[in-house]
């Protein structure tokens, strides 16, 4: 049996916790692989003392040091990519291909970020008798909470940025996937990351309210569900008004024009709503086609579900895996229900393998636009398929949602393009394409889909304060 570590990762050092443990099930098997221990107060409190005692060092001396580990970590990760594919697969589902990408997207990122220290800068203002600059510094304690279905990338998104700009980092992983995380703790330490500037803490949603309430934390980035960032918001704020950014749920549209490249946009949506067994906050789960090719697009996609493996993630072969856990196989499940009251399955609408927590990819039809099921965020591979007839009653109906996380739209009009681009209302758009994110670009939602972004400079300038100075 495969033994992963389970202990917390606080100054340089794995420690065990002074509360509970937390078991980490394999949802392909329903066998519990490991069983972490949860950080409490007392945990937050050594990790972030220990990150106020290393950042002001980390922050103050030649970038080209945290440039230099975050490379190294970069490679570690690559050199070490065998075993992170096997934890993150093990312990959320996700196929080990699928496992394999995110490893390079990882990599990459870290890499993307070390070359950003020492390239973060303000700007001067000359003025009359004065000198005026603005300059960026660190906040110092950070923290991140991240979600259980891209531990991985997730954990870099957050870590990368804040070391690169000089703080530290205090993640929080989810108690349902908090072995991969581990792994990148230990890889830090060995690319020569000082003790206290990187933890890692496993635990539930106490050790979040923890963390997003702590006086000394001045920064907090958060994944998840909209009802939790709200949360992580409040919580923010009550305590000492820390930074907040936030990247919560999507219920993404996708429109589908006649003019499209029709075998292309079928390929890219059929991805859109099933990579990781549809648990993504920018999958495509709301698909409005043009009714001259309704039918047509219809039969395409159900033809390519059905050549879709769904099965053992760790089987090469596999597209698609399990839902992470029970609670979310029962949530998903009961929108099944609710969706065969409010409208016609046209494939899947079942469970799968009752060994794992599997659900058959599903596409319902003849929903209307105020169905349960068009308007909350599923996370399973479930989409629903409607019809429309003009452009402003398509984007109209695209927009109909409190999300604004991401939308796609198919078509070869160059000029619709840059319409439905710049009309839809979304942080993120996607052009003959679907689940784009790139490590120089910014990455975050609108309306209800959250605050603030990552990725990119935004990224790293979200990790810093300005400051502005007036030099007689």
């Amino acid at each position: 049996m495969v033994q992963f570590e389970e202990r917390l990762f606080i100054a340089g050092q794995f420690v065990e916790g002074s509360g509970e443990k937390i078991d980490v099930i394999n949802p392909a098997t329903k066998e519990k692989i490991a069983s972490v221990h949860a950080a409490g107060a007392k945990e937050v409190d050594l990790a972030v003392d220990a990150a106020e005692k290393a950042w002001p060092a980390w922050a103050d001396g030649d970038p080209s040091v945290r440039t230099k580990a975050l490379f190294k970590l970069s490679e570690l990760i690559e050199a070490n990519g065998e075993e992170l594919k096997l934890a993150q697969t093990m312990e959320m589902g996700k196929s080990i291909t699928e496992s394999g990408y995110d490893i390079a997207a990882s990599a990459g990122m870290f890499r993307y970020f070390a070359g950003y220290a020492d390239k973060i800068s303000g700007k001067t203002s000359a003025m009359p008798g004065f000198l005026g600059m603005e300059i960026r510094q660190p906040y110092g304690v950070t923290a991140g909470i991240t979600p259980w279905n891209a531990p991985l990338v997730m954990v870099t998104m957050k870590v990368g940025p804040a070391l690169a700009a000089g703080n530290a980092s205090i993640i929080k992983t989810s108690e349902k996937s908090p072995l991969a995380a581990l792994i990148v703790a230990r890889l830090a330490k060995e690319a020569g990351v000082p003790d206290g500037i990187l933890s890692i803490l496993s635990g539930g949603r106490e050790t979040g309210q923890i963390i997003a309430s702590h006086m000394k934390i001045r920064k907090i980035s958060f994944t998840g569900s909209t009802l939790a960032g709200k949360s992580v918001a409040q919580a923010a704020a009550r305590s000492n008004l820390k930074a907040c950014t936030l990247e919560l749920g999507g219920k993404s549209p996708v429109v589908v024009f006649d003019d499209c490249d029709l075998e292309d946009a079928v390929a890219k949506i059929q991805l859109g709503f099933n990579v990781t067994s549809g648990q993504v906050c920018i999958a495509n789960t709301r698909i409005y086609v043009q009714d001259t090719i309704f039918d047509k697009f219809g039969q395409k996609l159900v033809e390519s579900l059905e050549k879709m493996q769904v099965g053992d993630p760790l089987d090469g072969s596999s597209f698609s895996g399990p839902l992470v856990d029970d609670i979310q196989f029962k949530n998903v499940s009961k929108y099944l229900d609710i969706g065969k009251k409010e409208g016609k399955v046209l494939i899947g609408g079942v469970t799968g393998d009752e060994k794992g927590y599997f659900v058959k990819p599903t596409i319902f039809v003849d929903v209307n636009d105020d169905a349960v099921i068009n308007r909350e965020e599923i996370f399973g591979p479930v989409t629903i398929l409607h019809k429309f007839t003009s452009e402003d009653e398509v984007l109209k109906r695209a927009n109909d949602t409190e999300y604004g996380l991401s939308a796609y739209v198919f078509t070869k009009d160059v000029t619709r393009a840059i319409k439905f681009a710049k009309r839809m209302e979304a942080g993120v758009v996607g052009v003959n394409v679907t689940l784009m994110a790139n490590n120089n670009l910014a990455f975050g939602g609108w309306k209800g889909s959250g605050l603030g972004r990552e990725l990119g400079q935004h990224g790293v300038e979200s990790y810093t304060q300005v400051k502005t100075i007036f030099m007689r």
